[in-house]
């Protein structure tokens, strides 16, 4: 009997430890799937961070913007015999000046050819960027190309644009370095485009020529940059001759933000680098707009009603330079 008893009482504790093996068992499988579970809320979180719009297609544009690279973009300068030696000499100062104040790294590309001649050669580089002409950073997919075709008339005058507008194209490399949605032509509003690098060229030369070229180059300012703003979001609108009205509405978004608490300083750097570097898309840029400028896009059009459409209104200080807005 008492035999029969301890092997009762054996078969008791064998079976106990087993339900609590299992019970271990399945409490490491829960904890595993809770942390699984974590994980992929955690992927979800810093994705809805990333999405601002809260569009799925939006979220795609705007991940792999880091712009982490350390390396420099090369520029090659191909820069033909028919212009003058003092432009070109100019050109190199200005190329170097700009790559200390706004590095052009390798995030969305490495290299760029820049094609330079003055319009009174024969498209000296035809076979290489085929009919291209003026100035741009044109090309494809395939490939992006700097044109400065430098006016002849700008020579024999001594117009100031023939050195801006290298200021001017070379922002635009900037803002493909810093945006893979503009490099990649997704986001093209032309007032949050073009203005920006108009203000940067104006800075430029006024820094450096002593030439204020707001007032003089850029100063016909058409009344619907303050009656219909919303018509310079695309490219083929009218009234923007040297891009006059996108630099007015430019700088008096700056102006905008200087009216909460921004330095003159920090507010053109929002609008030039903060908002790019945010890599806004055709579908989700108004709401990174209001996300950067802790304005709506509609609030600062309306805005726009209070003010003349006149350039010297809204010109930043004299003493502004490139070195005080991007703190380098």
């Amino acid at each position: 009997m008492s035999r029969l008893l301890i092997i009762l009482f054996t078969i008791i504790i064998i079976s106990c430890g087993k339900d609590t093996a299992d019970s271990d068992i399945s409490s490491t499988k829960n904890d595993i799937q809770q942390n699984d579970t974590s994980n992929s809320d955690s992927s979800g979180n810093n994705n809805s961070t990333d999405d601002n719009s809260g569009d799925s297609n939006s979220n795609t544009n705007n991940t792999g913007n880091e712009n982490t690279s350390e390396i420099k973009v090369i520029f090659n300068s191909n820069v033909h015999s028919s212009l003058p030696i003092e432009w070109v000499e100019q050109y190199y100062v200005i190329l170097d000046t700009l790559n200390k104040r706004i590095p052009v790294f390798t995030n969305n590309y490495e290299e760029l050819d820049i094609y330079a001649w003055n319009s009174n050669a024969n498209r000296p580089f035809s076979s290489q960027i085929g009919d291209a002409s003026g100035a741009c950073i044109c090309g494809n997919d395939q490939g992006r190309y700097m044109v400065l075709e430098i006016p002849e008339d700008e020579f024999t005058y001594s117009s100031m644009h023939r050195y801006s507008v290298i200021a001017h194209e070379f922002f635009h490399a900037y803002q493909m370095s810093i945006s893979s949605n503009f490099y990649n032509g997704d986001f093209n509003v032309k007032w949050l485009s073009e203005g920006p690098a108009a203000v940067f060229e104006s800075i430029y030369v006024r820094e450096h020529y002593d030439y204020n070229y707001f007032i003089y180059e850029q100063d016909r300012v058409d009344n619907e940059a303050t009656t219909n703003p919303s018509i310079y979001e695309n490219y083929d609108s009218g009234g923007d001759s040297n891009y006059s009205s996108s630099v007015f509405m430019t700088l008096a978004l700056v102006k905008e933000l200087v009216k909460l608490n921004h330095t003159e300083a920090d507010a053109i750097r929002m609008v030039v680098k903060d908002f790019q570097e945010r890599n806004p898309s055709a579908s989700n840029w108004k709401e990174v707009f209001e996300e950067v400028f802790a304005i709506s896009v509609n609030t600062f059009y309306g805005s726009l009603s209070s003010y003349q459409a006149d350039i010297n209104t809204v010109v930043p200080n004299e003493d502004l330079t490139l070195q005080q807005i991007f703190n380098n």
